[in-house]
């Protein structure tokens, strides 16, 4: 599937935004159907890129689960003293073995699908119908057995873990299912191509959780038969061992499974690491993106109304664009064109906090929601044990926190079996929680220390009088509104004229020549070629800096003098100035194409524009002046920097 919105993704949101509540039909095209071409919103995006990885992270999950629940036989009978298990019957194994193979299917489909070695078309109803049989049938053997185990004659008998592992991946199998309805619903109606179009690093995130839970339960049957322990036991064990929680009611005994441990745990702990670490990249930041280019697209479409709205409620935040006021303050165009600069740089610093501000909030509340949940669960399974709530607090927090003192553990087999599910769950959630606080808290707290370090035992370009003047002055508007690397950006610093590289060298040499000759043409061409390289250079040189480099309005002008035309020197028989300004130009501040929108650094976006106005300048110059020299030379140089 591909993963539409990525490129202009902002503006393709705002475009969407701005049609879907203006004009509905617009959405759809001649025959009825919604049309390809409309951009998409990022709901879309969910239904086609995130629901099958999501699909390709769990699927292997829920099979893991459906043979922990193959294992065992689903009842125990603790009449016996250590409890013995009750063989299942054989039409419950049967059903379960095949909800088994009809998973391993869809899985397997999915995976020649993302490998693009079966079609869509093809694959598709596989997952589908593969998943949801798989989770009908469980559930229907789940059931009955819920039932009969409230029959006098089952008193003393209680549900093995096997019977919970079963319950979990039916509920998996059913939730991945309607996923994927959902994928192939959007790409039955066109609103994404029907073709998996991931990149390798997505396509490979299914192969590692594959390889972990056969890591995990390879690891287990091993420790099993080493330790004699129950395969369930050992797989609660293997699962608390390879997410470094170590709570310590299992642990190995003899000296071979002591041995085993070296290997076994740093392999599991490297494969479990570069799960957490694409499911960040490729799912959580990914989906950060869309957040942001949603964000973006609603403040850019609030703020610009509230900017033309005669009695706008953010004057402080944004300057008025009103024709009524520009006419009171006998604004010029170009005065009008820096309001709009400066207003479109605030929508992109306002989304920016807002973006990062959620994207804490709703890491918090997830862990908080694992954290609450696993408590609760906790609370009832281990009733027996008379745990109360704080207690399965306290054992849900330290778990989360992989810190696992090891003083109360679940001992039921609902509470070991909740507590495999739920920790593969929960555990990862504490890294993206760290993340998202390292671009906000942290950013707060390392300001104040840097502050009270330069008051202090720190030296500092200030003293101590003028930096607690800055810090009275300080606008907490503005601040709020600084992009959230917490450093003032730094102005780039004036060009050195000293020795210039050999492509800026040779342009102007080239335009010495012809001056010295008296050829005005080729003057004026070389020179215009010597300024595109020199500032070409000049972005490159800042394209990695950090945090990123910011123009004001005058920059602006004259970089986008350069790339449409306005410095650019006339040959006869060519076409220039306004037409090649608005040929390259397309757009203005305040339009959702503006450079100031969009995901790109101003950088990324100025070099990007230099560089083609310079193959085609180049291209241009050797065409219509036989003094010019062919640029691929050129090109090829500034490419191979």
């Amino acid at each position: 599937m591909n993963d539409p919105g990525l490129d202009d993704a902002i503006a393709d949101e705002a475009v969407a935004l701005d049609e879907a509540s203006t004009n509905p039909k617009e959405r759809t095209g001649p025959d009825g159907k919604p049309s390809s071409q409309y951009p998409q919103a990022a709901r879309w995006w969910l239904a086609s890129t995130a629901y099958p990885l999501m699909a390709g992270t769990f699927g292997p999950m829920a099979s893991a689960f459906n043979i922990c629940s193959l294992s065992q036989p689903w009842r125990m009978d603790l009449t016996s003293g250590g409890g013995l298990d009750i063989p299942d019957p054989k039409w419950v194994t049967s059903i379960n073995a095949v909800s088994l193979v009809s998973a391993l299917i869809a899985n397997l489909a999915l995976s020649l699908n993302m490998a693009r070695r079966i079609r869509f078309e093809i694959a598709q109803p596989i997952i589908v119908i593969g998943w949801y049989i798989s989770s009908a049938l469980l559930i229907g053997i789940l059931i009955p057995f819920g039932v009969l185990m409230y029959k006098p004659e089952n008193d003393g008998r209680i549900y093995s873990q096997s019977y919970y592992h079963g319950t979990f991946a039916a509920g998996i199998y059913f939730i991945i299912s309607s996923l994927m309805t959902v994928t192939g619903y959007g790409a039955w109606r066109d609103h994404y191509s029907r073709e998996y179009n991931l990149t390798t690093s997505q396509r490979t995130l299914m192969l590692q959780t594959i390889i972990f839970f056969i890591y995990l339960l390879g690891g287990a049957a091993v420790y099993a038969r080493i330790e004699h322990w129950r395969f369930l036991d050992a797989v609660y064990w293997a699962d608390y061992t390879l997410l470094t929680i170590g709570v310590g009611n299992f642990a190995p005994t003899t000296h071979l499974g002591r041995g085993l441990l070296f290997p076994y745990a740093v392999g599991g702990i490297i494969i479990l690491g570069l799960i957490i670490s694409s499911i960040r990249t490729l799912m959580l930041e990914k989906g950060r993106q869309k957040i942001g280019d949603i964000l973006t697209a609603h403040t850019h479409k609030f703020l610009v109304k509230e900017a033309f709205s005669n009695h706008s409620r953010l004057q402080g935040i944004v300057p008025p664009l009103d024709d009524q006021t520009a006419k009171d303050e006998g604004r010029s165009d170009r005065e009008q064109r820096k309001r709009e600069f400066i207003a479109m740089r605030q929508v992109r610093q306002l989304a920016t906090i807002q973006h990062k501000w959620l994207s804490l909030l709703m890491s918090f509340t997830l862990w908080m929601t694992m954290w609450l949940i696993g408590g609760v669960v906790f609370w009832r399974s281990e009733s027996d044990a008379q745990w109360s709530y704080f207690q399965a607090l306290y054992f849900a927090y330290t778990t989360l926190l992989t810190i696992g003192y090891g003083d109360i553990y679940p001992v039921s087999s609902l509470g070991k079996s909740f507590f495999v599910f739920w920790s593969l769950l929960a555990v990862p959630t504490i890294t993206i929680l760290i993340s998202s606080i390292g671009d906000t808290l942290v950013r707060f707290i390392r300001d104040i220390t840097l502050f009270i370090g330069e008051i202090t035992i720190l030296p500092g370009d200030q003293s101590f009088i003028d930096r607690t003047k800055d810090l009275t002055k300080v606008s907490w508007t503005g601040w709020w509104l600084e992009e959230t690397t917490g450093e003032k950006r730094k102005q780039c610093p004036d060009e050195n004229m000293g020795d210039r590289p050999p492509l800026e060298a040779e342009e102007k040499k080239k335009e010495n020549e012809a001056q010295a000759r008296g050829d005005v043409a080729a003057e004026n061409i070389h020179h215009y070629h010597y300024l595109l390289f020199r500032e070409v250079r000049k972005l490159m040189e800042q394209a990695s800096s950090n945090p990123a480099r910011e123009f004001d309005y005058v920059e602006w002008e004259y970089y986008l003098g350069l790339i449409g035309g306005k410095n650019r020197p006339s040959i006869s028989g060519d076409e220039h100035g306004d037409a090649a300004q608005a040929k390259t130009c397309d757009w203005d501040w305040l339009d959702k194409k503006s450079p100031l929108l969009g995901r790109k650094s101003e950088v990324e976006w100025l070099l990007g524009a230099l560089t083609e106005t310079l193959d085609q300048e180049l291209q241009r110059a050797s065409d219509m002046h036989p003094s010019v020299d062919k640029p691929s030379k050129y090109i090829d140089t500034l490419y191979e920097k």
